[in-house]
């Protein structure tokens, strides 16, 4: 729902001050500038790519096509350094906006990274923000930019920098096909693109979901199984940016029934958490375990656990309409620590469905979404989403 910027060609040939990423932590270099500042954070490892990322602005976003630049370069460092080919690249196309009985906004994609680890996992990072009109009414004189495009870029360092260290330990052998998140264990699955979509928006806060697509390792022409690990963060703005907009609800829901597979199956068991919370803060283990037609006598399993917030949770996944849904409610007083607070959750979801071959070209795997809802001290309210398209790009 972001648009390209019709001017782009002209703006490609200007070089902002603001789009220049700073890169003296994690030893970025700079190797083209254009609308958008294009970099590659240096891996020292065997096989592992280097991670390529492109930063841009609300104006002058991150466009798809550059994604896929950002991508292909990743893909071909890992191709050269271990001589295989990568036939199907996980990717993921996020959308994002906000929206509330008085204004709507649109996420703009400001910074994006990827890079390929040793085992062939791809890793992102998504960049996204927008101001509402208010907050560019109230700018004040020497502010260098919007504060949500500043937040994203001044963030953006440590995130490729965390895409770095995982590279590099996938070499070292430290974490190899670990999952992420607070996943400890899984049983036939493995990872094969692990994401951060993070949209700010000015003054109601960010959200944000670091995704584990999961995939099973039969290698059954039959089917596959695919999993979704969603660890979100609901920030509100009055931590993000110093306003008086608090937390009030949440949703996470993963869209099996969009994948472009032929059939798809949710079947019993396949999400968790399931079923009602009472609202009380609570540290839990979930298990999820598959045994699929196509497969006899093997088990596919992911196993994590966390602490849920104080919120009250409800499940509203549909096995029939082929999704998996949460919902969390504040429960706390309008100016409670609850309401100012990170919340944090982590749903994960499983699907059996047709077997993806490259000879089948581009195809939609699965979509996710992610809402918050912000109020100013229990009076008004303010949504915020992000919709994530995972797919194999061939």
């Amino acid at each position: 729902m972001f648009g390209r910027n019709q001017d782009s060609d002209e703006t490609e040939r200007r070089t902002g001050r603001r789009s220049i990423l700073k890169a003296s932590a994690v030893g970025l270099a700079t190797v083209a500038t254009s609308g958008t500042a294009v970099t590659a954070a240096r891996n020292r490892s065997n096989e592992a790519s280097d991670v390529h990322a492109a930063t841009g602005n609300v104006n002058s976003p991150v466009s798809e096509r550059q994604r896929r630049t950002v991508r292909e370069r990743a893909v071909a460092d890992y191709e050269r350094n271990t001589g295989d080919t990568v036939d199907a690249v996980p990717a993921a196309r996020p959308e994002a906006g906000g929206e509330g009985p008085d204004s709507s906004e649109e996420g703009t994609v400001v910074a994006y990274a990827y890079g390929v680890d040793a085992d062939g996992v791809g890793r992102s990072y998504v960049g996204l923000a927008s101001e509402s009109e208010t907050a560019r009414a109230q700018a004040t004189e020497g502010r260098t930019g919007p504060r949500a495009e500043d937040l994203i870029h001044d963030r953006f360092e440590n995130r490729v920098g965390d895409i770095s260290r995982r590279l590099e330990a996938s070499d070292a052998d430290v974490t190899t096909q670990s999952v992420g998140g607070t996943v400890n264990d899984v049983e036939n699955m493995e990872q094969v693109y692990n994401t951060q979509i993070e949209y700010a928006n000015d003054p109601y806060g960010v959200v944000s979901s670091t995704y584990y697509w999961l995939q099973d390792t039969a290698g059954n022409e039959e089917g596959s199984l695919h999993g979704l690990h969603s660890p979100t963060t609901i920030e509100p703005g009055y931590r993000a940016f110093g306003s008086s907009w608090k937390n009030e609800k949440a949703w996470n829901k993963h869209r099996w029934d969009e994948t472009q597979m032929a059939w798809h199956d949710v079947g019993d068991g396949f999400w968790k958490p399931a079923g009602p919370s009472d609202g009380g803060s609570v540290s839990t283990s979930y298990s999820i375990s598959a045994t699929l037609g196509w497969s006899p006598g093997i088990t596919f399993g992911v196993n994590w656990s966390y602490s849920e917030p104080a919120m009250e949770r409800t499940d509203q996944s549909s096995q029939y309409n082929g999704y998996c849904q949460w919902k969390w409610d504040v429960q706390d007083k309008c100016d409670g620590s609850v309401r100012k607070s990170t919340l944090a959750m982590q749903p994960t979801s499983t699907c059996d469905m047709e077997d993806h071959d490259p000879s089948m070209g581009d195809k939609d795997i699965s979509k996710a979404e992610v809402r918050g809802r912000f109020t100013e001290d229990c009076d008004g309210w303010h949504e915020q989403w992000t919709s994530t398209t995972f797919y194999k790009d061939t």
